[in-house]
C-alpha cells in the first residue's frame, strides 16, 4: 500500500501514457485485492488522486473510475465518490489504446447502486438506464444486474417499471424479461398495490434476491407498497378517516396509518392535512411554485447546460464529417477495408 501511495503521487501523465493498459490494470489489481482483503477504505484516497492526476480533464472518463466506486461501496463510504458522479463525462481516455466497454458499464452499475443507497432514486435510475442503453450485440451480466436493480428502483420511486428509452437496443428488451422472471413477476404484484401478495411474493424469492444482493433494496419495497397506496388514495378521495385509511391499505390501526401520513406530508410525498379530534385527512393538490425565484433559477442553469451540450455536440458532428473513414463510408466505400473494425472486440 507504502508503495502505491508512493507511486501514486508521483507519477506523470507522459510515463503512464506510454503503457496505459498496463497502468489501469495494476489499479484493477489493487481493487480486487483489497477488496478480497476488506480493506477498501485505505484505497479510496489512493484511487481518487490517481483519477485527477491520470484525467486530461474532469469531463474526461477513465478505466479505473469504477474501481473508485467499488471501493467507495464496498467501504460504505460514499461521499468521496460523489463529486465524479456528478461530473458530466463528455469523453473517454483511450491513451491510444482501447476502452474496454466493461468499465463504462461498470461505472454507471456502480454509480446507480451508490444513488439508491442514498435513496435518490432518480439519479440512480439515470446511471441505470445508461447502463442498459449502451450499444451492444450481447447481453453481459452487467447488464442483468443493471436491469434488476432498475426494476427495484423504479418500483421505489414511481410504484412500476418505467419503460426504456427507444434507442435501447431490442437486444436488451427482448432477452431481459426472460432472464429476471422473479422480478418482473414482482413488479406485476406490486402494480396492484396488494400489501400482503406482495410480502407473500417477497418471502417466496427471498433466497433469489439475496443471491442477487439485492434484498436490501427489496425490504425497502415493504415500506414503499404501503406509500404507494396511500398516493394513490390522493388520486380517488378529497377525505379520508384515518380508520378508512388504515383498513384499505391494510395497516394495524388508525394511528400507524396517521404516523404513515405524517412522515409523507413532511417528505412531500403527498399534500394532505391532518385533523386529530376528528380523526381525519383531507388530500389537496400539490402547491404551484413555477412562480418562485427558485424555479427561475433552476431553468436558467438548466438552459445554460443544454447551450453547452448543443456546442459539444456541434463540434463532434465536426470532428466526424472531417474524419476519414466516415468519408470513405458516407462515399460508398464502407468500413470492408478498414482493419480497424475487423479487430476481435470492435464493433
Amino acid at each position: 500500500m507504502e508503495q502505491m501511495r508512493s507511486f501514486t503521487q508521483g507519477f506523470t501523465r507522459d510515463q503512464v501514457t506510454q503503457n496505459p493498459i498496463s497502468f489501469c490494470n495494476l489499479f484493477h489489481q489493487l481493487t480486487d485485492v483489497m477488496c478480497k482483503r476488506k480493506q477498501t477504505i485505505e484505497g479510496v484516497v489512493i484511487l481518487r488522486t490517481a483519477i485527477r492526476r491520470y484525467q486530461t480533464c474532469p469531463a474526461c472518463l477513465t478505466a479505473i473510475h469504477s474501481d473508485l466506486l467499488q471501493v467507495c461501496l464496498m467501504a460504505k463510504c460514499l461521499k468521496p465518490a460523489l463529486p465524479f458522479l456528478e461530473q458530466e463525462y463528455s469523453e473517454l481516455l483511450t491513451d491510444g489504446g482501447q476502452f474496454d466497454a466493461r468499465y463504462v458499464l461498470l461505472f454507471y452499475y456502480y454509480g446507480g447502486m451508490v444513488y439508491a443507497c442514498l435513496h435518490k432514486y432518480l439519479r440512480a435510475l439515470l446511471f441505470l438506464t445508461v447502463c442498459l442503453t449502451t450499444p451492444t450485440v450481447a447481453i453481459s451480466a452487467i447488464m442483468v444486474a443493471a436491469y434488476k436493480k432498475f426494476v427495484l428502483v423504479s418500483l421505489l420511486k414511481f410504484g412500476k417499471v418505467i419503460t426504456l428509452p427507444k434507442y435501447c437496443s431490442h437486444i436488451v428488451d427482448r432477452m431481459m424479461k426472460p432472464l429476471c422472471g422473479s422480478y418482473n413477476e414482482l413488479a406485476k404484484t406490486y402494480a396492484g398495490r396488494k400489501v400482503g401478495p406482495v410480502h407473500e411474493l417477497i418471502a417466496k424469492y427471498s433466497e433469489v434476491f439475496q443471491n442477487d444482493g439485492n434484498l436490501g433494496l427489496v425490504h425497502r419495497l415493504r415500506e414503499t407498497v404501503y406509500r404507494h397506496a396511500m398516493q394513490r388514495l390522493t388520486q380517488t378521495f378529497m377525505t379520508l378517516s384515518l380508520a378508512d385509511v388504515s383498513s384499505r391499505i391494510n395497516l394495524s390501526s388508525a394511528q400507524e396509518a396517521e404516523l404513515y401520513i405524517r412522515n409523507m406530508i413532511e417528505q412531500e410525498e403527498v399534500h394532505a392535512s391532518l385533523d386529530q379530534t376528528a380523526g381525519m385527512v383531507s388530500f389537496s393538490e400539490s402547491p404551484e411554485a413555477y412562480d418562485s425565484h427558485d424555479m427561475a433559477t433552476y431553468l436558467q442553469s438548466q438552459l445554460q447546460r443544454c447551450m453547452a451540450l448543443e456546442k459539444k455536440l456541434r463540434a463532434l458532428d465536426e470532428q466526424m464529417a472531417l474524419d476519414p473513414r466516415y468519408i470513405t463510408k458516407t462515399m460508398g466505400g464502407g468500413f470492408d477495408d478498414d482493419p480497424i473494425f475487423h479487430e476481435e472486440g470492435v464493433m
